[in-house]
């Protein structure tokens, strides 16, 4: 299924006519008071949601697990908290939803059914190293070198 671009034309021209709408009935002022209220949440919550689903996906990488269903859950998270920063009702209501734990998991359950979030069965193993580096003083301990192949014919 294709993303509807016809959202992009719809969803500003709708979010103008709620603020009209809740603008008339409890004063601009108020009006923007709560779009910006939205907007700093939205900050917080993007703010607080990125710093902790990295330490749940480090603590699932120290024990050998992939952090995948952490990382969907900040990233609804911050999806939520995104909708929050967009200025109008709308949008707001939608982030409000996607902060409900509830509810983010029952859209990664149904994500998850769906089949277009499956990783490839494929997996790759090997070895990493850490080089020690010195920025200060510029010291790297990474050895350079030449190497022959045994198998090329000698001549």
């Amino acid at each position: 299924m294709r993303f509807p671009f016809w959202i992009f034309l719809l969803l500003p021209a709708l979010e103008l006519v709620v603020l009209i709408k809740v603008g008339s009935y409890i004063g601009a002022l108020n009006t923007l008071a709560l779009v910006i209220l939205g907007m700093v949440a939205g900050m917080a919550i993007i703010r607080r949601q990125g710093f902790r689903t990295m330490l749940k996906a480090r603590e699932k990488m120290t024990r050998g697990e992939m952090p995948a269903l952490e990382l969907l859950d900040g990233f609804m998270t911050a999806l939520g908290g995104l909708f929050l920063m967009i200025p109008g009702f709308i949008t707001d209501f939608f982030g409000l939803v996607l902060l409900i734990p509830p509810v983010r998991k029952v859209l990664l359950r149904r994500m998850i059914k769906s089949g277009r979030w499956q990783s490839s069965s494929k997996t790759f193993e090997g070895e990493y190293y850490r080089e020690d580096v010195d920025s200060q003083r510029g010291i790297h301990q990474t050895f350079e070198g030449e190497f022959k192949r045994e198998d090329e014919k000698k001549s």
